[in-house]
């Protein structure tokens, strides 16, 4: 086996395994944050004309299986709202959560509550 094939054996497993998390606030503009701050949020569609920009997602996940960790919907939301902020959205809409108390392999992640929805522009 030659040096490259034995890394190469190594990262791969890593890269394959995903960490999802939610964006960082430090990571939004100041327009960004402002957006944020003001995104509104319906968990069914709205009758305000609106473009969807994309599908947005949020987590709160328990990483450590030894470890008590609260998973929150507020955090899951949280995420949702910096997404949708970083798309320029003005809301989100059809949100939808779902909490999974099993092993979570795909967010690595003991138990997560996740949440989604459409990142929506209004006309």
């Amino acid at each position: 086996m030659t040096y490259r094939h034995i890394i190469g054996t190594l990262l791969v497993p890593l890269l394959l395994t995903c960490c999802a998390s939610n964006p960082s606030i430090d990571s939004l503009s100041s327009e960004q944050r402002a957006r944020y701050v003001q995104m509104e949020v319906f968990n069914a569609s709205t009758s305000r004309p609106h473009t969807i920009l994309r599908i947005v997602k949020g987590i709160s996940c328990n990483r450590n299986a030894y470890q008590a960790r609260l998973l929150s919907s507020e955090e899951a939301m949280e995420g949702v709202k910096l997404q949708a902020a970083q798309l320029q959205a003005d809301a989100v809409i059809n949100v939808a959560c779902q909490n999974r108390s099993e092993a979570d392999w795909g967010n690595n992640c003991w138990a997560s509550i996740v949440c989604v929805g459409d990142a929506v522009k209004f006309k």
